[in-house]
């Protein structure tokens, strides 16, 4: 990791994060005697995972936690759960540069996966934290003196038992070659991910990069395509960004690269406007610049071998859940909708860019992983807030994750992310269903609507209510009715007759025109672990005055007599 991307980072202002929120991730490195010949590469993982989870924890507001155990013939805490914040930085990456490059004999992974479950097993239960392993290894489980069938076969139970079934992800970093990683089948028996890596440091750190990009939800940043002639680049730098980071080769000590943002006559110098430059030797650089204008960049050079590409993008957009609140309390068995507010870096609601619209979109993970896209729409009372075309059920108890993407488009028409927010969600707990079905029935205005509602549990069987409510139980209902789509007040009477079944009248339908009818629970008087379900959600129809009723029923009986008339004629 560069220096100036570092230095960013540093400067970053901090902002409070969510309470529970974040990523328990583990980083498991093989130093056995077969790993000897790559001394290096853990504490270059290490240095690039501490810059990326940092990023990630301060544009999310989360807390992530990073720990590291290696091993050999045995395994070792080197760094038990550590939140990773930015003013924590300079004693981590210490840490990284100094762990010890060491050959610590046998591959026992058994012992080193037992030692990484105890670290799990310790931290408080939380639904709402993501859990991960990321083993960094050749993939040679080897302990002497060991029957290795039997030792593979309670390395798959260890894992399928305490891993899987807690939620903890596992990624692998294979450093082996095509052929030598169709040789090791073991780990991609326990491992959700296995990526066969180069042992050449920049190769690794690309493709880890991508793995633990996954894991904490930030976008990867790709190299921006040169374009032109030898003499002059174009670069395309997307909206939204709080700042950039360039690297700047000049091919040679006395070339010369300048860089203009769209429709600057002057190039991007350290010191001016915020920019900053760092000289890395004779022939690189790293210019870190503010607020950049989005769009074509041109660079101008003196050497065809001279380029410019991103090295790290920062962007401003960040997001907070508004619904459903982490205040409700919600059951098994709830609608929910749900609603994303769009923020800028000091929390206010964001301003679209012109030209540059954002779009939104959720994805709702259920408690047993199965995803589901939700459709979401701009809110017409507020730009920078975005709500569910229509409730989600939630069938299941357990946490929901909201995986929300902030996209637009850049000047080359590229859709891009410009903030991800996974660590967002909701706690459901269980509850027992019970199905309450209503109908209601009258069209004349000036009389009170017939209303009945059976109410049955599991397999259809009508359920006693009076076990369900706190004192009686038709005060358990309450009417929610609109008309012509605006709220109106109404009063719902209902006897209760026993067996799950009520009867009475909704008053407050007395003027004519369309109405929605929905009923809700008072959760308060609602007794023990049980949901009600109303079927259907909402009623429809449409009530008359006593002058549409009567006209309706003078045309009926005009009808009726020119019938009588017709056929008298006919007969005669």
């Amino acid at each position: 990791m560069k220096p100036a991307l570092a230095l960013a980072l540093l400067l970053l202002v901090a902002t409070p994060v969510r309470a529970g929120s974040g990523l328990d991730l583990v980083m498991l490195v093989d130093r056995s005697t077969s790993m000897a010949r790559n001394p290096r590469l853990a504490s270059l993982l290490l240095r690039m995972t501490l810059d990326l989870v940092a990023q990630n924890a301060r544009a999310n507001r989360v807390d992530h936690q990073l720990a590291v155990v290696t091993f050999g013939a045995a395994p070792r805490i080197d760094l038990p759960f550590t939140s990773i914040r930015a003013e924590e930085l300079p004693r981590l990456r210490r840490f990284a540069d100094g762990l010890p490059a060491e050959d610590r004999g046998d591959t026992d992974v058994l012992a080193a996966f037992m030692a990484t479950e105890k670290l799990f097993r310790e931290l408080p239960a939380d639904p709402s934290r993501r859990r991960a392993v990321v083993l960094l290894t050749d993939g040679v489980p080897y302990v002497r003196g060991v029957a290795m069938p039997a030792y593979r076969a309670a390395l798959q139970r260890l894992v399928h038992e305490q891993f899987s079934r807690a939620n903890i992800s596992i990624e692998v970093l294979l450093l082996a070659s095509g052929r030598e990683a169709a040789d090791r089948p073991l780990l991609r028996d326990i491992a959700g991910n296995v990526e066969v890596v180069s042992r050449e440091p920049d190769l690794l750190l690309a493709r880890a990069h991508g793995v633990l990009a996954q894991l904490a939800g930030t976008r990867t940043v790709a190299s921006a395509p040169a374009k032109g002639e030898a003499a002059i680049d174009t670069l395309v730098v997307a909206p939204y960004l709080d700042l950039i980071v360039l690297d700047v080769f000049r091919g040679s000590p006395d070339a010369e690269v300048a860089i203009f943002p769209p429709g600057k006559t002057t190039p991007v110098r350290g010191g001016v406007d915020g920019a900053e430059s760092f000289a890395l030797g004779d022939v690189m650089a790293t210019l870190v610049v503010p607020h950049p204008s989005p769009g074509q960049w041109l660079i101008r050079k003196s050497s065809a071998g001279a380029r410019v590409r991103i090295l790290s993008q920062q962007f401003f957009p960040r997001g907070l859940l508004v619904r459903p609140p982490a205040a409700d309390a919600l059951r098994q068995y709830d609608r929910v909708a749900i609603a994303y507010r769009v923020i800028d870096g000091s929390g206010l609601p964001l301003a679209e860019l012109r030209d540059y619209q954002l779009s939104l979109e959720v994805t709702l993970v259920k408690p047993n992983g199965v995803s589901t896209v939700v459709p979401m729409t701009g809110d017409a009372g507020s730009k920078s807030v975005f709500r569910s075309m229509q409730e989600a059920e939630c069938e299941l108890a357990g946490h929901y994750w909201t995986d929300v993407r902030i996209t637009t488009v850049d000047d080359d028409g590229r859709r891009l992310d410009v903030f991800r927010d996974r660590w967002s969600g909701f706690s459901v707990v269980p509850a027992s269903r019970v199905d309450c079905r209503v109908s209601a029935s009258g069209t004349t205005a000036w009389l009170p609507m017939t209303t009945r509602i059976e109410c049955v549990e599991a397999g259809d069987r009508p359920i006693e209510m009076s076990a369900l409510a706190n004192g009686s139980p038709a005060d358990l209902f309450h009417a929610v009715l609109t008309r012509e789509g605006r709220s109106t007040v109404a009063m719902l009477q209902l006897r209760y007759d026993g067996a799950g079944a009520f009867a009475g009248s909704l008053r407050g339908a007395d003027r004519d025109g369309a109405y929605q009818l929905r009923l809700a629970i008072d959760r308060a008087r609602l007794r023990g672990p049980y949901n009600i379900r109303f079927v259907p959600p909402q009623l429809s129809f449409v009530r008359r005055t006593r002058i549409e009723c009567i006209a309706a029923a003078l045309l009926a009986c005009a009808i009726a007599a020119a019938m009588v008339f017709r056929r008298r004629a006919t007969k005669s």
